[in-house]
């Protein structure tokens, strides 16, 4: 089986924002961003109320309120706008060339602009499949993104990960 589809900027994203949203390390300092930046301003209010400082006790008040209920919106902002710099800074040459996958029994071929990659499929840790993308990750610590909407069927491509003896995980619900 042969895929040929070009890879854009938004794959490149989608593929970091995947890894990140199931990373422990970022969703604890996320976590641990917003109970500090909550519990501070609310001990901080404390503080000045217990001195009647009204005007610092409300403006914190609200500060912790405020952090309390948008700073996982903000956290997700911030992380998605540093990721899309650094895509644009390390992979804006990749945007838009073709790619191409030969899956045989054995292993995948892929080969771009740059040159040749061939993976054996004892390799390939895992595969995860999103609402737009399929993608594989391998021992090396590289992976391969393949957009859904640049291939003909992905039910057939599907098909052929799991006769391969491959698992794929159901990620379907992600955004």
């Amino acid at each position: 089986m042969t895929l040929k589809y070009k890879i854009k900027e938004q794959d490149f994203l989608d593929f970091q924002l995947f890894n990140a949203s199931k990373s422990e390390r970022i969703n604890k300092q996320k976590k641990k961003g917003w109970i500090l930046m909550t519990v501070g301003s609310v001990l901080a209010a404390f503080y000045f109320y217990l001195n009647q400082n009204i005007a610092l006790t409300l403006y914190l008040g609200l500060i912790a309120i405020t952090s309390g209920f948008f700073y996982p919106k903000y956290f997700k902002w911030s992380h998605k706008k540093q990721y899309k710099t650094f895509i644009h800074e390390n992979y804006s040459k990749r945007f838009g060339q073709m790619e191409t996958i030969e899956i045989k029994e054995d292993s995948i071929f892929s080969k771009d602009k740059a040159g040749e990659l061939k993976i054996y499929i004892s390799e390939i840790e895992k595969i995860d499949e999103t609402q737009n993308h399929f993608f594989l990750k391998i021992s090396t610590g590289l992976s391969l993104i393949i957009p859904k909407n640049e291939i003909n069927n992905s039910n057939e491509l599907r098909r052929k990960f799991k006769s391969m003896g491959l698992t794929l995980n159901n990620e379907t619900n992600w955004k």
